[in-house]
């Protein structure tokens, strides 16, 4: 389970009945010769394909060279600790890139998409020597609309925290108060765009991990449509989670990046029946634009077809605000009265603001408890029979697991450059602790996953029927504002019981796949002061699967008619 080692033992009646034992079975005597042939057949097999070059997407080093690799990024330039690796890669053909989209964007990506040539550290010292072959479809689409990747942003350790200091590169400090959490665990994306260090950066999201972030630090993050991304070249946390997406300063530039890497890419299977071919996109930007110029960024047409209105008939924009999302205990009231404030606002420039009620929200973070144990699967290598990219190169520098390296995991290493270099040892047992779990849930309870994912679907149609009656739900996105991060030496009980709740809004998107887009709101003190203190206060919006233009269209009237900074 653990290691590979035992590969080039042959394979005896021993290793027959050792491998039959895992699932507390015996191979009958009279049997045994026969499956210790078939088995070492089996072996055989395995060997042969193991010895073939693997088959990955080429990325185009001529046309995209990749310069001004820095993979330790010196502490001066790095004040925040959101760096992970600086590059430059452009295309080569000038002319070229000013026709694009993204034409002179300076874009960062998160340490877990692959970039060519420029190592991935996923967070962690429990490997240290990978670097990818492959872009991540994303990256080469970047590429090809213009944009600048200009290196890796910071994660957190295994991109499984939603707190900016487990990653090993170091704590991530936020650009308001750099003792405290930026979110995670995009962190070092949202810092990177909201200090202006980048234009634009593309977050991954499996629980809130670009919605997160984007709260703390006061920027626009979008979780798109499951599947309207595609993950191809992106580490997996799992498969039926993924997302990938825009995190940006403002509406209309994360609509620009969006509209330049979605669309199915003929690899990801992810990309499920309604997603679109990059050419059949909706063009975003220009639809914003069309929008905001005749001022009907809350208008709603009407299927004339279906409805017998005239054709360009609308109406107003109907917001509901999902009661579950707004009563948990653990919500900062300074959180609700901001947000409370904001969704009043929709009604003064003229949406129709109604509550619905969706009951198993309340329930969703328990079930995606369980269901993200299943994590385990790809920290041991399992595959999941999806079609895509699979990054065996990756799974070969993680594993075979050992003890050094599962201390690794339970005890990450800053890699901060500080003018000493030294290493520090603190504790951080997130990922660890989601192994054992996994590991335990398969043996005892194998049922759990495919209950979760039925009761999971459950839920999306419970949303989907709340969406018959409205066209955007409404909510905060993170239920308080950016916290003092603790010591790593604090206990994972301590971690865990601190940030109770924290996904209890973001985390149920990820699961049912419905886009939600969090925009900043407003500022509000921390509610142990000191009163001077103005942290940013996020305010999600979720809609229909591919229904991101009715988000953007909302949070861009919003942010038209409002300065959430002064708010």
């Amino acid at each position: 389970m653990f290691s590979s080692a035992n590969a080039s033992v042959p394979i005896t009646t021993a290793v027959l009945q050792d491998t039959a034992a895992k699932i507390g079975v015996q191979i009958p005597e009279d049997k045994e010769e026969a499956f210790t042939e078939m088995l070492a057949s089996a072996r055989a097999a395995m060997e042969e394909v193991m010895a073939m070059d693997d088959f990955y997407p080429l990325p185009d080093l001529t046309k995209f060279p990749r310069t001004d690799i820095i993979d330790r990024v010196p502490s001066e330039q790095n004040p925040y600790n959101a760096w992970a690796a600086k590059a430059t890669v452009q295309n080569v053909d000038t002319d070229e890139a000013a026709a694009g989209i993204l034409a002179g964007q300076r874009v960062v990506l998160k340490d877990n998409v692959c970039l060519a040539g420029v190592p991935c550290y996923f967070g962690t010292d429990v490997f240290s020597d990978y670097i990818p072959t492959t872009d991540a479809t994303v990256a080469t689409r970047i590429l090809e609309a213009g944009g600048i990747i200009t290196g890796k942003a910071t994660c957190e350790s295994f991109c499984a925290f939603g707190v900016s200091n487990t990653s090993a590169l170091g704590p991530v400090g936020n650009p308001y108060d750099k003792t405290r959490s930026a979110g995670g665990s995009s962190s070092g994306c949202g810092v990177l765009v909201a200090l202006g260090e980048a234009d634009l950066a593309i977050g991954g999201d499996q629980g809130g991990s670009i919605r997160i972030p984007s709260s703390h630090v006061g920027i626009v993050g979008l979780k798109p449509t499951f599947g309207l991304v595609p993950y191809t070249g992106i580490i997996s946390s799992e498969t039926h989670i993924d997302h990938t997406g825009p995190m940006s300063p403002d509406v209309h530039s994360n609509a620009r990046l969006l509209r330049a890497i979605a669309g199915v890419d003929g690899i990801d299977e992810r990309q499920g029946a309604g997603t679109p071919a990059p050419a059949q996109v909706p063009d975003y930007p220009a639809l914003l634009a069309a929008a905001q110029a005749a001022h009907a960024l809350l208008e709603i047409g009407l299927p004339s077809s279906a409805t017998g209105a005239e054709p360009g008939a609308t109406r107003r924009l109907r917001i509901g605000v999902l009661r579950e999302a707004w009563s948990a205990p653990f919500l900062e009231p300074n959180v609700v009265r901001c947000v409370d404030a904001a969704v009043q606002r929709f009604r003064e420039l003229g949406a129709d603001v109604v509550d619905v009620s969706v009951p198993g929200h309340t329930g969703s973070p328990l079930l995606a408890r369980v269901q993200r144990f299943a994590q385990s699967n790809n920290l041991l290598g399992r595959t999941n029979g999806t079609r895509q990219l699979y990054l065996t190169d990756f799974t070969e520098a993680l594993l075979p697991w050992t003890q050094e390296k599962f201390d690794k995991a339970r005890r990450q290493f800053s890699r901060v450059v500080r003018p000493a270099h030294k290493l520090v040892r603190q504790l951080f047992p997130v990922s660890s602790n989601l192994l054992i779990n996994g590991l335990y849930m398969d043996e005892h309870f194998p049922q759990l996953y495919g209950k979760t994912h039925n009761l999971f679907r459950k839920l999306r149609m419970d949303y989907d029927r709340a969406f018959k009656q409205v066209d955007i739900l409404i909510m905060p996105t993170t239920p308080w504002v950016a916290q003092v991060m603790l010591p790593r030496s604090a206990s994972l009980v301590e971690h865990y019981s601190k940030y109770v709740g924290f996904t209890s809004n973001t985390q149920p998107f990820n699961n049912t796949g419905h886009p939600a887009l969090t925009i900043p709101c407003g500022m509000v003190a921390p509610p142990e002061g000191p009163e001077t203190l103005r942290l940013p206060v996020g305010m999600q919006l979720v809609g229909r699967f591919f229904e991101e233009l009715t988000l953007y269209k909302a949070a861009l009237a919003w942010s038209d008619a409002y300065d959430w900074k002064t708010l």
